[in-house]
């Protein structure tokens, strides 16, 4: 098996299985997300990832550089941090980009090793690592005296998760305002990526067993990204998007995924294995919460996000019909409308908490 076409099938698992699947699903189902699909360029802004903001360059203890854009309001009442999911990078954010500017202080980032930070060492891809990495940008990219709004997908999520049990009095003294999206608190080692019955059954063997044999080719995989863009584009089809998802979007989440290092990717999966936060929510009581899923989810499902929220009987939470992993994108409408009246309440007090 060639090094293009282990990427692919490691996505799943179970490869050959992907397309029929999918085509399947769509073939069966309509829209049904309201009309709050995205148009394929991108909106008013032009191609999707077109967005930037002032750079900042932020260090991390252990000598890691990560790749910040800050892109400044008039007059903000909050500042809000985007952590975004695995092999994705800060520009997976675009229609949030959109919706949010002017209203807030905005604080995008690559996680390490994605998009334009450097990677560390792989004993380095831990989400407790993303915690501490978290709070470097906090102290380091966001004007002092603002509230803070922590919005998470994906992985993203778990870097929250990770930073509220590490770093306590940060979350006490500067986070009024948490969203996490398409998610999970742990128990992902079982996962059957929504593959039906026997196959299903057999993912979670199989799954770590190819990524470990990517890694092993990681030097080859990596020197060949068109055949990898090529055998990976229907797993991202599949795992990150619902029923008739545009094909830009599918691309651009794609093109993000293959231009992740092979090593960074393993390495955070590893960690996804042993993941397990949901002690960790507690510390998230006092805060604003905001939780959002895809009904179609493949990679965190909804059952995740409904774990968060009877943790934290105090937040919103809402499932959107149809939708897959792929929120932001997928349905950018009902996504930043939730994320505008969640600024909305830490600005007006909402949270209760004093100096908030």
């Amino acid at each position: 098996m060639d090094a293009g076409r282990t990427a692919a099938v490691a996505g799943l698992a179970a490869g050959t299985v992907l397309g029929v699947v999918a085509r399947r699903r769509r073939a069966a189902a309509g829209d049904p997300g309201g009309g709050l699909n995205a148009g394929p360029t991108g909106g008013p802004g032009g191609h999707l990832g077109a967005h930037g903001g002032r750079p900042v360059t932020v260090t991390t203890d252990d000598g890691v550089r990560l790749a910040v854009d800050v892109e400044e309001a008039a007059s903000p009442g909050v500042a809000v941090v985007f952590t975004h999911g695995w092999v994705m990078n800060r520009h997976c954010w675009h229609f949030q980009r959109e919706a949010l500017a002017g209203r807030a202080t905005l604080i995008f980032y690559d996680q390490r090793g994605h998009g334009d930070s450097s990677a560390g060492a792989l004993d380095a891809c831990t989400v407790d690592r993303l915690g501490d990495d978290l709070a470097a940008v906090i102290e380091a990219a966001v004007p002092g005296g603002l509230p803070v709004v922590l919005v998470g997908h994906s992985m993203g999520g778990m870097t929250i998760m990770a930073f509220a049990e590490r770093h306590p009095q940060t979350l006490a003294a500067r986070v009024a305002g948490v969203a996490l999206l398409s998610t999970s608190p742990g128990r992902l080692r079982d996962s059957t990526f929504g593959l039906p019955g026997p196959i299903g059954r057999l993912a979670p063997r199989v799954t770590p067993v190819m990524f470990e044999r990517m890694l092993a080719r990681g030097a080859l995989i990596d020197r060949r990204p068109a055949l990898r863009s090529r055998t990976n584009l229907p797993v991202t089809r599949y795992v990150a998007f619902g029923p008739r998802a545009p094909r830009e979007h599918v691309r651009f989440v794609n093109d993000m995924a293959v231009a992740t290092p092979t090593e960074v990717m393993v390495g955070f999966f590893r960690a996804f294995l042993v993941h397990d936060k949901l002690a960790a929510l507690a510390a998230l009581g006092p805060v604003e919460t905001l939780v959002m899923v895809g009904e179609r989810d493949r990679l965190t499902p909804a059952e995740h996000s409904r774990r968060i929220a009877d943790a934290l009987p105090g937040a919103r939470l809402l499932v959107l019909p149809g939708a897959g992993h792929m929120i932001g994108l997928e349905r950018p409408v009902a996504v930043n409308r939730e994320l505008v009246a969640l600024l909305d309440r830490v600005v007006t007090g909402g949270t209760g908490r004093p100096g908030h």
